[in-house]
């Protein structure tokens, strides 16, 4: 790309320097530059490759002690021990490598979803395409809340700021203009340009592309924007701890178990081996990794329902959610809307979505309120040349309704436009709550304005009346009011239209320009709630989570659509942006329990709403489609962006619904739910596994008997245990009942009263049965290979016919699909077949120290089996059906 600076020439020489104009490339010139300078993409950050993965397994402390423990046994002249250790290791090593291989992989996909827009003007038409897609020369438009796609030279400006923060670490927004430069303009003062990864913050632009991809600013310091993170969550980071922890308690254990064993028994090599082997079989390793798939499934299973959780923590987070503070436009509506009713002095004109019908005398005021609709708009048609009814408009849905409603009467809006070219723009803001803009008309400079009926009107001195400007005494503006009210209790949305012919010598709007105004009239906007919304407000409320509904639309208009979706409200529970302004932050605190819609409010007040939720200890997520909903979403526990909204409400967002539908949020928290429950699980059964083999040997240990297992025997188990089911546990399919509880709330822990009793009866009853077993064998028989081996085989058969026990802590066993994580049924019979494979294969038997076992022996192992898994299911029932009705709050515990 040649070395050529654009901030110190025009736009004339930036023209010719990148041989393009103010129509935009065309379709072939386009490609042929994409296959000279390649796609805009910063470098990206490799995968780790598979073999550093491999090496990086060798690094845990489990297998440091397996290795030293393997050397001291071959010292020690134990050549079948060391080489079952060693056999541990590689194993051990290749299943850790296959997990965080997959979860990689899962991560990057994820990764893959993201992608950043830009809307250009190609061929002289404006359309969208990846940013990716990009060239030198292609002109782009920009507008606030966009993230620019790469460097460009701005040549048209209209009131445009951006924040360059990520490149220069300015605080405060720049304002661009389009002047020539001087040479040594640093790079903060260069306002004639936008550069890649910086967000407009206010008003809009035309650039032309300079540098994309590594030849950028942002490119050339490597500083590379990540849209996905994948670093350690909060949960990992504490089960990571947690594992350290049990890891010191085993090796203390371990530690004992030799230097007691050792004093009681004499044999130092045997009870070495052994403490090993109890250390490997009960340091849950593979916890932090199972985890991270569980997360990973999670997510890959809310991008298929539309919901793209960009960070692990929001996955973990979804599923405690207390409070969804959700936007009432396309989230819960359609995102549809129609102009449903235009209301003027004189005429009320009714629009049925097809064409728009009104009498002779009023087609005049029609016509002109139509028209000033498309003239105060910003919503543009990607495919001008198709049927209307096939048209792509892109542009807020105010705008949108506007422009189909005035095409629809047989307006030409791109005529129009035309026709009264503008000179200048005040685009809409929630702050201000209008769009102005000014137009060169045959009969002068025109100004025409939308925004909220209160807003309008306070800015107006007149209203038309048969084409002429009559006063707006108090007595009309009375008349407009009844109508409002009567509009607004259809659920209607309204917005005001007004106008003022400024003069010939009007250049750009100002204070005095937006005072007295004549009044237009009224659009009434119609958006039909969601036929699923109503539905999904109801499971909501069974989920125990507070549907909270926030409305920039007047308090009437709230209401209505608030008794259509089944919220609870009356004048007690709803609360219009100036009364939330009177309240200091502490009383919004106390009150903000019994709001459940907020009406006329601001992006802005989103953030003390926010505050006041978390202030009352609950976990809250929220919804924004613009830059000024940013920090409210940033603040948020979960921050939730539109797909259809700004890239920079995205890039704050914790997770991005697609489809902008408030059920598909809810379903996200059904998902988090059921991540939560899994690693619950998972939990449970590494650690129930984990102890079981320590009482064990503890026990024998204690009554003086021999050691009930053989090291090598302990590994074989863990390595099925451990793996296999563990594996298969992270894909257990969630449970539907999880959304009829109560969320689990901020300190609700993984290890819960029932968790923590349930491994202390699977961990005591399995160990001591198998304890008992042991004796009676050994003490019948006097073989000590035989009583070990009929130990191993319980074992093994134990913990393979409890998961599926523990894989639901709501329903018995019996009660739970069988089939419904196949999964599970492979690591079932690979589990078995593992366990028959030491038994009867000579070879293996020569080395894992086992003997051939008759089926009566096998008939007592499926019995005491039966045992734990009558244990493991009268705990649950007594939790299930006792305790919890004795404490309906044991619920909030659940997830």
């Amino acid at each position: 790309m040649p070395d050529i600076t654009f901030f110190n020439i025009s736009k004339e020489d930036a023209f010719k320097n990148l041989d393009t104009n103010d129509k935009g490339l065309t379709t072939k010139e386009v490609t042929r530059r994409q296959g000279y300078y390649g796609l805009n993409k910063l470098p990206e950050e490799a995968a780790t490759p598979w073999y550093k993965l491999f090496i990086e397994q060798f690094k845990s402390s489990l297998v440091f002690i397996l290795v030293i423990a393997a050397g001291i046994s071959f010292g020690l002249e134990e050549p079948v021990d060391g080489t079952v250790i060693l056999a541990a290791v590689v194993i051990q090593v290749l299943v850790g490598f296959v997990q965080e291989f997959r979860a990689q992989r899962s991560l990057a996909a994820l990764k893959q979803v993201i992608s950043l827009s830009a809307r250009v003007l190609r061929n002289g038409k404006e359309g969208g395409v990846a940013a990716e897609a990009l060239v030198p020369g292609d002109i782009v438009l920009l507008s606030a809340g966009d993230k620019v796609p790469a460097d460009v030279r701005l040549i048209e400006v209209h009131d445009f700021e951006v924040d360059e923060a990520p490149l220069t670490g300015e605080s405060e927004p720049i304002k661009k203009q389009i002047k020539v430069l001087d040479n040594d303009t640093d790079l903060a003062e260069r306002s004639n340009m936008a550069f890649t990864g910086t967000v407009a913050t206010k008003g809009q632009a035309i650039g032309m592309v300079t540098f994309t991809g590594q030849y950028t600013e942002i490119g050339k310091i490597a500083q590379l924007i990540k849209d996905t993170e994948d670093e350690p969550t909060p949960l990992q980071d504490k089960l990571t701890q947690f594992s350290k922890r049990i890891s010191i308690v085993v090796v203390i254990i371990a530690v004992a178990i030799a230097v007691f064993g050792y004093f009681t028994q004499g044999d130092f090599t045997t009870m070495f081996t052994v403490a090993v082997a109890v250390a490997v079989s009960a340091i849950p390793e593979g916890l932090a990794v199972a985890v991270t798939i569980i997360l990973a499934v999670g997510m890959q299973r809310m991008i298929k329902r539309d919901a793209l959780v960009r960070k692990l923590l929001a996955a973990e987070t979804l599923g405690s959610t207390n409070v969804i503070c959700t936007d009432k436009t396309g989230t819960l509506t359609e995102g549809n809307m129609q102009i449903t009713d235009i209301i003027t002095w004189e005429n009320n004109f009714a629009v049925d979505g097809t064409n728009t019908t009104h009498d002779k005398n009023g087609a005049r005021d029609l016509i002109f309120s139509l028209r000033l609709g498309l003239l105060c708009n910003d919503a543009k048609v990607d495919n001008i040349e198709d049927n209307i009814g096939d048209w792509k408009i892109s542009g807020n849905l105010t705008e949108r309704a506007l422009l189909m409603a005035g095409s629809q009467a047989g307006l030409h809006f791109h005529d129009i436009q035309k026709e009264a070219p503008r000179i200048d723009a005040i685009p809409f803001d929630s702050s201000i709550k209008y769009m102005a803009t000014l137009h060169r008309e045959a009969q002068g400079r025109m100004l025409y304005v939308k925004g909220a009926p209160e807003i309008i009107i306070s800015k107006c001195s007149k209203v038309m009346a048969s084409g002429k400007a009559i006063s707006f005494d108090k007595v009309k503006q009375k008349k407009f009011q009844k109508k409002f009210i009567q509009l607004s209790k259809q659920g209607l949305r309204i917005i005001a239209l007004a106008y003022k012919n400024t003069g010939e010598a009007t250049k750009e709007i100002t204070d005095n320009t937006l005072s007295d105004l004549v009044f237009v009239g009224y659009v009434g906007i119609k958006d039909p709630l969601r036929k699923e919304a109503k539905q999904t407000v109801a499971r909501c409320l069974d989920a125990g989570i507070q549907t909270v509904m926030i409305t920039g639309d007047h308090k009437l208009t709230a209401q209505a659509i608030a008794k259509e979706l089944g919220l609870k409200f009356d004048e007690h529970n709803i609360m219009e942006g100036k009364e939330l302004d009177s309240l200091s932050q502490h009383e919004l605190n106390k009150r903000v329990k019994d709001i459940t819609v907020y009406a006329r409010v601001t992006p802005e007040h989103k953030l003390r709403i926010v505050n006041a939720w978390q202030a009352n200890d609950m976990v809250v997520a929220m919804t924004g489609d613009g830059i000024n909903d940013s920090p409210a979403i940033k603040a948020a526990d979960i921050g939730i962006a539109l797909g259809s909204g700004t890239d920079v409400a995205k890039e704050t967002a914790d997770m991005v619904i697609l489809d902008d539908n408030f059920e598909t949020i809810v379903e996200a928290v059904e998902e988090g739910r059921g991540i939560f429950d899994n690693i619950k699980k998972t939990v449970l059964y590494l650690l129930s596994d984990s102890f079981s083999e320590v009482i064990l040997i503890i026990g024998a240990l204690l009554l003086g008997l021999p050691i009930p297992i053989t090291a090598a025997q302990i590994l074989w188990i863990n390595l099925i245990d451990d793996s296999f089911p563990s594996l298969a546990m992270t894909q257990e399919p969630k449970e539907l009942e999880s959304m009829k509880e109560k969320p689990r709330g901020r300190k609700a822990q993984i290890l819960d009263g029932e968790v923590k009793i349930l491994i202390v009866i699977i961990s005591v009853v399995t160990g001591f049965m198998n304890l008992a077993r042991f004796y009676f064998v050994y003490s019948t028989t006097g073989d000590l290979d035989l009583a070990r081996t009929v130990v191993f085989l319980s074992l093994g058969i134990d913990s393979l016919f409890y998961m599926f026990s523990v894989r639901s802590m709501r329903k018995m066993i019996w009660q739970k699909n069988l089939f419904s994580n196949k999964w599970l049924i492979g690591a079932f019979f690979l589990g078995i077949l593992f366990q028959v494979i030491p038994i009867y294969v000579p070879f293996f038997q020569k080395y894992i120290n086992t003997v051939p076992l008759g089926w009566e022996q096998w008939v007592v192992a499926l019995s005491l089996s039966v045992a734990v898994i009558v244990s493991i299911e009268t705990i649950k029932f007594i939790f299930l059906h006792v305790l919890r009705k004795k404490n309906p709050e044991q619920e909030l515990q659940r997830a």
